[in-house]
Parts: C-alpha cells; sequence; structure tokens
C-alpha cells in the first residue's frame, strides 16, 4: 500500500490495496494509522458488496448504531445514501457541515462511504479539519474555550418538522422523531483518544447552544454572545484554507476519522443520480 498526501491540511489516497473483510491484520493496522493521521482516506477502485463493507468496517471498531435513518433492509448496519435523477434539486442527504451523529453521548469515530454510483459532474463531498482548526486558534481564544461545552441535538435535521424534507428522497428511508430534541453536552475542546491531539469538536448542524462562563446563561447579554460566537465557530472552522474536497469516482471508498473533522455533501447534480453505501464505526464518547 503507497499513501500519498491530496492537500497541505488533511486527506490522502491508499493504492495498492484491496478492502474487504479477511484483510491482514498488519495491512488493516497500516491503513488506519494512515486515516488517523490524514483524518481523511481515499481509497479507489474498489467493489464491496454491503455485506463485505459492513464486514470491512468490523476491522476498525464495532459497529456504531444510526438513528433515525433506516438501513438496507438485508444489512442492517448498512445505510443506502441515494438521490434520484428525478428528485428535487432543493435537498440532499448530508448537504450541510456536520459531524456524523455528533449528538449521541459516544458518536461514531469513523465513517465508512463507497461509491456506487456517482453523477458525471458535481456531488462532490467536502471535509475540515478541525485538529488544523484548534491549532490556529488565537492562544487568548483557545483558552477561554477550554471552558465550553457545546449542548449537541438533531432537532434541525430529524425532528418531525423536517420529515417532508427526508420523504422526498424516494431511496432513503428516514424516519423523524420527537426525540430528536435531546441534547446532550460534550467539550468543545477536546483530546483525540489515539494520537492525543487537540481538536474543536464543532458543527454547526448539530451544535445548538454552547455553555461557559458569560454564554448561554439565560441572561440577553449570554444569549447574544452565545449566538455571535456560533456563527464565528461555523464560519472559521469551514474556512476553506481548513478544507479538502473528494471529486467521487464509482468504486471509490473514502473514511474519515469523525473526532477530528466535519463534512458536507454538495448539492449541485440536479437531475443526475447519486448512490453511495455507508458504514459507521463506534468511537469513545469525547474528552475535553
Amino acid at each position: 500500500m503507497t499513501v500519498s498526501r491530496l492537500t497541505g491540511v488533511l486527506g490522502a489516497r491508499a493504492e495498492g490495496v484491496e478492502l474487504g473483510p479477511d484483510m491482514d491484520p498488519g495491512v488493516v493496522a497500516e491503513l488506519r494509522a494512515a486515516l488517523i493521521e490524514h483524518e481523511v482516506l481515499v481509497v479507489p477502485g474498489q467493489g464491496l458488496s454491503p455485506e463485505e463493507q459492513a464486514g470491512f468496517s468490523h476491522l476498525l471498531g464495532d459497529y456504531s448504531p444510526v438513528p433515525f435513518v433506516q438501513p438496507v433492509p438485508e444489512h442492517p448496519e448498512v445505510i443506502k445514501v441515494v438521490k434520484e435523477a428525478s428528485e428535487p434539486a432543493a435537498f440532499n442527504f448530508g448537504g450541510v457541515w456536520h459531524s456524523d451523529f455528533s449528538f449521541l453521548d459516544a458518536p461514531p469515530a469513523f465513517t465508512v462511504l463507497h461509491a456506487i454510483d456517482v453523477p458525471d459532474v458535481g456531488g462532490d463531498t467536502v471535509w475540515a479539519s478541525m485538529t488544523t482548526a484548534c491549532a490556529q486558534l488565537p492562544e487568548e481564544m483557545r483558552q477561554a474555550l477550554e471552558q465550553v461545552t457545546a449542548v449537541h441535538s438533531a432537532s434541525a435535521s430529524y425532528s418531525p418538522a423536517q420529515q417532508g424534507l427526508h420523504s422526498g428522497l424516494s431511496g432513503m428511508d428516514i424516519r423523524t422523531s420527537e426525540s430528536a430534541h435531546e441534547t446532550r453536552e460534550h467539550p468543545l475542546l477536546v483530546t483525540h483518544p489515539e494520537t492525543g491531539k487537540r481538536s474543536l469538536f464543532f458543527n454547526g448542524t448539530y451544535v445548538r447552544g454552547l455553555r461557559g462562563p458569560g454564554i448561554g446563561d439565560g441572561t440577553d447579554e449570554g444569549g447574544a454572545h452565545e449566538k455571535k460566537l456560533l456563527r464565528w465557530l461555523h464560519d472559521f472552522t469551514t474556512h476553506v484554507r481548513f478544507t479538502f474536497r473528494h471529486r467521487w469516482s464509482d468504486g471509490d471508498v473514502v473514511l474519515w476519522d469523525n473526532r477530528t473533522t466535519q463534512h458536507l455533501a454538495l448539492n449541485d447534480y440536479g437531475g443526475q443520480r447519486r448512490e453511495l453505501n455507508r458504514t459507521t464505526v463506534a468511537g469513545p464518547e469525547p474528552v475535553g
């Protein structure tokens, strides 16, 4: 296996490897190390069945259950991300900046996404490195954010008010619920459990509030500060200088570390079909 960097910030391409459930443990360890180092790893030219993809994901860790999105009936660990050519261009799954299911007590460590049928043009995915963003925080700002926790919730994406949008995707079965309004607090600045590196555990979709000295304390001044800081964090963490953009080809498998990245799928392929299979690997509770 050869690994080559794709940007100066994050992202690498691994070639000369065939993914599957029966891989040599040494190769798996090498692949995992590359994934953690580069945060996003592109492995081209793969042909995994849903069962093989789930088996490969198990080599990286336990299965991470997926809320709200129903799996492929015959493969309970695989969800299909699909938008038909005939469906409205106004909405696509994953089309806002997010880190997969950060609202869980223990969000996924890794996501594995396998391209089955992608558009000739459009439908790229963009990732942003929260490790690099954290390293470039002004020192005074970093010290202040050490005292802040983020309130994560699925309400903006999976509350019943959003059911109409999700029902527009005929190839996906997404069932919203009042449980989406539940909240969980995670530290805003976290330590990676394997590298010890610091990163911002933030995304503008699932982080619905902030708690800390003078922030989100129920006062008008605290609320204004909270709103301003949320906007600043979104603009800062998704700046182009922290990003990597991948142009998909059929057969690509892309793996990424949810603990150190956020991402979005671009919705610029109206009239074209896009289908990918996704599995997720369990991670620990974020630690500040």
